[in-house]
């Protein structure tokens, strides 16, 4: 995990990575692909790409030995100048590509050409204002244009596009990406987002982009980000969303990589909570509840928190104006695996179990 402070892990922490590694082992397809959401169709690459660099998170052994064979998958996919997309069908963007390009470098595969192919296809995305958009007109133009004839918003830049490929270490236009993200975040210490509701996960990648290779102390960026980020933790260590008022496993698992990023004495505590509710709240099978929920703005919907209402669940060209959920559980799963990974529990000694962290059907 780029930026983290890294915790040791004590026995429930491991028993829940155990569980969620098998759970998402055998969730993959007859040829080894994660898939998950449903937009235009499954988000074959997508899913595979953000399971896969979660995993690649963990040491030696069955995750990362699913890590590198999704990584095997992906750089065989597409040509060889060509970045990922959300699934076959549909143009590389800069987002998922950079998922791509997180899995290789946790595994040490940054060298490859085909990364290397990757980190220029991620920085040509790199717009005016220092920040990267989600897709290119000459990429995507083609493909998109037979929805709608604009795309104004799409080819802007997005801040949490732009956090995920600033924890890129192999990215040329690096640099430019985090004095982007120093220049707009948010006065509270969070970051905002496009493709998200949930600021957590905007907040946590940006605050470990600004961490990454630091020496000494966390970025003063990412202790305001923690500070934030332990705000948003509730008592019983769940954050609470509007999509999920009884608690977001995808929005505790980034708060707590955005507390771990700022690690301090001030926000442990939420730390330790967060670890408390996530690994008390695994489902049986060894994920969690799913909670990811993603936003489809409109093509030119360039500020999608402004937007009072939107639907849930659509897919194909009324995805748009929509909300859309990890019904696999996989995003979720994978969201929550890193975050245990990076964090662990040893922030304070463990609390006894609470009814009210029961898992959830």
């Amino acid at each position: 995990m780029n930026g983290a402070q890294r915790l040791p892990l004590d026995e429930p922490v491991r028993q829940a990575l155990s569980a969620a590694t098998e759970f998402l082992r055998s969730s993959r397809d007859e040829n080894g692909w994660w898939n998950d959401y449903e937009v235009r169709g499954p988000g074959q690459f997508w899913a595979t790409a953000f399971v896969g660099a979660s995993l690649a998170e963990l040491p030696e052994g069955p995750a990362r030995a699913a890590a590198a064979g999704a990584w095997r998958l992906l750089r065989g996919s597409r040509g060889p100048t060509d970045g990922w997309g959300y699934c076959p069908k549909v143009p590389g963007d800069a987002d998922i590509t950079s998922w791509v390009l997180r899995l290789a470098e946790a595994l040490g595969e940054d060298d490859d050409p085909r990364a290397g192919e990757g980190y220029r296809f991620v920085a040509a995305h790199l717009q005016p204002d220092d920040g990267v958009s989600s897709y290119l007109p000459e990429t995507a133009q083609p493909f998109l244009e037979r929805v709608a004839p604009r795309w104004d918003a799409w080819y802007a830049s997005h801040p949490c596009v732009t956090a995920a490929a600033a924890g890129l270490r192999g990215l040329p236009v690096r640099a430019r990406l985090l004095d982007r993200l120093r220049r707009i975040q948010r006065p509270d210490g969070a970051w905002p987002a496009y493709w998200w509701p949930d600021r957590e996960y905007p907040t946590a990648l940006a605050a470990e982009a600004l961490t990454a290779g630091r020496p000494g102390p966390p970025s003063p960026y990412a202790r305001h980000a923690a500070r934030w980020a332990a705000r948003r933790i509730g008592p019983d260590g769940a954050v609470r969303t509007a999509q999920e008022p009884r608690g977001s496993a995808f929005a505790t698992a980034f708060a707590l990589r955005a507390v771990t990023a700022g690690a301090g004495a001030a926000t442990a505590d939420a730390g330790h909570r967060a670890v408390q509710y996530l690994t008390e709240s695994q489902r049986a099978d060894g994920s969690w509840h799913p909670s990811a929920w993603c936003r489809v703005p409109g093509p030119t919907e360039r500020d999608p928190d402004a937007r009072e209402r939107w639907e849930r669940g659509r897919s194909g060209k009324a995805a748009l104006g929509s909300l859309v959920l990890d019904n696999n559980a996989l995003y979720t799963t994978a969201s929550v695996v890193a975050a245990l990974a990076g964090a662990g529990a040893a922030v304070a000694p463990p609390a006894p179990r609470r009814p009210d962290h029961a898992p959830r059907a």
